[in-house]
């Protein structure tokens, strides 16, 4: 039988239950379509948020098709002792102050947190006002090796570090010098306007209808999404006005004729008070709540890609390139800093394809074959 280890993880200050082992298709399925069942790159894992009552769910949808192994660590008072332990790990003084200080995000200063945490862990005995260089470089080795970190979450573990010794011990530059990862370059996923159509189509849910025509019709960010309130549409205008965008950055994008009429009907059904899109019981809607009924809409639809509300963002972009607009325009409208992320859209537009023949083709006439009699 196959065998599979339920084992507790501290994850993105939460406890949760990781899902280790060697497993074939059908219990990945299982895992897969588990509920609230989500990847971490980070720790190269399967996990849930744990409760009694999801661990249980858990082992009883897993237990007929393997072994389950489920640790002590589970017990109930061991796992209260664990969270206590893992929730009292120190800052160092003034870190958090100085995050706030000076005006990082509450999910940076999170990230920040959770990661001087676990360096502070692994690097006890000693403290991190002896850190060297070397100590450093030992912990990035661990990362990759051991933990096998996504690059991103390596280079978060690095300025993490660096925010201590530059900023809130008012050391040295001489950490700026780390030796960094060189970043995956990965081309972003894009849906077709025909495959686009007919996810939007799929949508009866008038709320999550006029979130998805958002993300669309105005290449926003889930965050920035969330961010609205009825005060940012100028309807006069035909614009959105987004708030304090990535970066901290102001910024105006695209109105939809037909968002605006679908927000308008969405207003009558439902009074939101503060935010434009709002969760069941009110404050702001949850990003991954918008996640999951856009993949559960892609795949009514047929789309076998992994599609989340980025990707609508990433084919906003490509739409517009390839029906000629500018792509100053597109970086203005997307909010990016600098025109070197706009132009990664140039490498996944087929604008100017239509024109081109391949090779191949050039020489059917020549090879005399078709698909009945060349096979």
């Amino acid at each position: 039988m196959e065998t599979i280890e339920l084992v507790p993880l501290w994850h993105k200050d939460r406890f949760c239950i990781a899902i280790r082992g060697r497993f074939g298709p059908h219990t990945d399925r299982i895992i897969r379509n588990f509920p609230n069942c989500l990847f971490s790159k980070t720790h190269g894992c399967w996990y849930v948020s744990y409760t009694p009552a999801t661990l249980d769910l858990l082992f009883h949808s897993l237990s007929p098709v393997l072994q389950v192994v489920v640790p002590v660590a589970f017990d109930e008072r061991k796992l209260t002792e664990t969270i206590i332990k893992k929730t009292l790990t120190p800052l160092p003084e003034g870190y958090n102050e100085c995050l706030i200080r000076m005006r990082y995000s509450e999910s940076t200063r999170i990230t920040y947190e959770n990661q001087i945490r676990q360096f502070i862990e692994f690097i006890k005995p000693l403290t991190i006002q002896e850190i060297t260089k070397e100590v450093v470089d030992r912990y990035m080795i661990y990362l990759v090796e051991t933990r096998k970190v996504s690059v991103s979450t390596q280079n978060t573990a690095i300025n993490a570090i660096k925010f201590y010794i530059e900023q809130v011990n008012k050391g040295a530059r001489t950490f700026y010098y780390v030796d960094r990862p060189i970043k995956d370059k990965f081309l972003p996923s894009v849906l077709s306007e025909d495959e686009m159509q007919k996810m939007l189509g799929r949508a009866q849910n008038i709320k999550h209808r006029c979130m998805m025509f958002m993300l669309y019709s105005a290449g926003l960010r889930i965050s920035e999404l969330l961010n609205l309130k009825w005060q940012d549409i100028d309807e006069d205008r035909n614009v959105i006005y987004i708030r304090g965008g990535k970066g901290r950055k102001d910024r105006i994008t695209l109105l939809s004729k037909l968002a605006l009429d679908f927000l308008r009907y969405y207003h009558t059904l439902y009074h939101s008070k503060e935010w434009l899109f709002e969760g069941p019981e009110g404050g702001q809607y949850s990003p991954r709540s918008v996640n999951q009924f856009i993949h559960k809409y892609s795949k009514q639809a047929g789309i076998c890609k992994r599609v989340s509300a980025h990707t609508l963002r990433h084919s906003f972009a490509t739409h517009l390139l390839e029906r000629g607009t500018d792509l100053r325009y597109i970086q203005t409208l997307l909010g990016h800093e600098s025109s070197m992320t706009t132009e990664r859209y140039t490498h996944v537009t087929k604008k100017g394809f239509e024109k081109l023949i391949s090779p191949l083709d050039y020489l059917a006439k020549g090879l005399n074959l078709t698909t009945n009699k060349g096979i």
